[in-house]
């Protein structure tokens, strides 16, 4: 099963509540590249096993503290099932990159989990423990344009055009709660509504003019950081296929949206020989 990456085309936060925490409004897509995952039952009183692989699977610890691991508890948890199989996790996706790696992963193996072992499990009951594994548990076990609000667990699906994109990534982690800090010390905090303007999108040309109305509040603290995301967006920016471009999440992976497939893979070829070192893939978002 592919657990897409996650891109927020507009990320707006709110100054954080009476529980430290940050209410948000975004409007997420997913694109057609992700990390790859698949589950293989066992017979009872075989040792859950989790073998990590791919490009990015080096240093990634395989233990309880990776979150398809954790995902993984919680369901045995919330059913009274012992999980024994053996999981395989194919790391595509850049770590700590503010596209969702971690949460689509988990996301994904909820839904093979209930696909094997409890196939009533009605949908709430799922998207709760999407949400006990992190604040992008349940947008990416759905993985469908969404607006996000609250804390990012409250959804409503929109209908976007699909995109073709390129996700660049500067070759660095960018960890969400150092990002949080800064934007806290910073202290500006605007308007987040802006679901509005994305009621009515027939077009890639009438998504950019409503993007260009909104912001990613985590992008300026992201930059402060970890410059090198400001060095990607201006590279991003001068290229002439790329018709907008911003950074997801909390960084530090970026996006161009295109006009076409051909004018992404244009970028994405040129990118590649521009950024030695950075993780570059074309794509389509939707």
């Amino acid at each position: 099963m592919i657990a897409p990456a996650k891109v927020n085309l507009y990320l707006h936060v709110a100054a954080p509540d009476d529980k430290g925490y940050h209410p948000l409004q975004s409007l997420v897509v997913f694109a057609d590249i992700g990390d790859e995952i698949a589950l293989e039952p066992k017979p009872s009183g075989h040792e859950l096993k989790v073998h990590i692989d791919g490009s990015f699977a080096p240093g990634l610890d395989a233990g309880e503290s990776n979150l398809v691991v954790k995902a993984i508890r919680r369901f045995e948890q919330a059913t009274g099932l012992t999980v024994s199989a053996d999981i395989r996790l194919t790391k595509v996706l850049p770590v700590a990159s503010g596209i969702g790696g971690g949460s689509a992963d988990a996301g994904a193996i909820l839904l093979l989990l209930r696909q094997a072992y409890a196939p009533d499990m009605p949908d709430s009951d799922l998207e709760a423990l999407a949400a006990a594994v992190g604040a992008d548990g349940v947008m990416c076990l759905w993985a469908r344009a969404s607006i996000a609000e609250g804390y990012g667990e409250r959804l409503t699906s929109v209908s976007v055009p699909a995109m073709p994109a390129v996700l660049v990534n500067p070759g660095i982690e960018c960890p969400t709660p150092a990002v949080f800090r800064q934007y806290d010390a910073q202290g500006i905090f605007e308007n987040i509504e802006a679901k509005q303007l994305f009621s009515s999108i027939s077009s890639t040309n009438a998504l950019i003019a409503a993007l260009e109305n909104t912001r990613n509040d985590l992008e300026a603290p992201a930059i402060a950081l970890r410059p090198e995301i400001n060095d990607v967006l201006s590279m991003l920016k001068a290229q002439p296929e790329t018709a907008f471009a911003r950074m997801s999440g909390s960084g530090a992976t970026c996006f161009a949206l295109c006009h076409s497939d051909e004018d992404a893979e244009t970028l994405s070829r040129r990118l590649d020989e521009l950024m030695p070192g950075a993780w570059v893939r074309a794509c389509r978002l939707g």
